[in-house]
């Protein structure tokens, strides 16, 4: 009877062994995958902070650019506004030329009304100059301003002397519109 039990015996224990060797050998096996696959996310997390790296780097160059653009913009926009209120003053200001040299030549025509109509048209279309122009034109167009109102009581009196000051003022205009 002891040799019917030691061959089963040494079958439980071979396959006692098998399976442990079977479990091990799935152990090491999974062991194995375990690191390949940490391997593999590491491959991946090092690619990706690469690419997060570079992104970033394009990211902030690219709004270096676009801050530069923006400044680029404003800068022209500024100037942009600053000659279109020129040219708005300079408008103004020939319209008031021509109606300095309409009154000087309603004048000379010995129509008094007509000339006294374009003297005021004259000034208030040199008020309207005033607010879009810098200080040092503000004084300058106010004094012709406040001259072309003494041309208005000149003329009561004197037409010859009041022609004289609209010759100099239409030219102290037309000075200002050379700018």
């Amino acid at each position: 009877m002891s040799s019917s039990k030691n061959p089963s015996g040494k079958i439980v224990l071979i396959l006692l062994l098998v399976l442990i060797l079977v479990g091990v050998g799935l152990g090491v096996g999974y062991y194995l995958s375990l690191v390949r696959f940490d391997q593999k996310i590491n491959k991946l997390n090092d690619r990706y902070e690469d690419f997060e790296g570079k992104y970033e780097m394009v990211l902030s160059s690219l709004d270096a650019d676009l801050r530069e653009i923006k400044a680029y913009i404003e800068e022209k926009e500024g100037k942009a506004k600053e000659e279109t209120d020129m040219l708005k003053m300079m408008s103004v200001l020939l319209k008031a030329k021509g109606e300095v040299i309409s009154a000087k030549l309603s004048l000379s025509r010995q129509e008094r009304s007509e000339s006294l109509k374009n003297m005021n048209a004259a000034i208030a279309v040199l008020k309207d100059a005033i607010e879009l122009a810098d200080e040092a034109m503000k004084e300058k167009i106010e004094d012709i301003r406040l001259r072309l109102a003494t041309v208005i009581g000149i003329m009561e009196v004197n037409a010859y002397k009041a022609q004289q000051e609209l010759e100099k003022l239409w030219r102290e205009i037309d000075a200002l519109t050379a700018r």
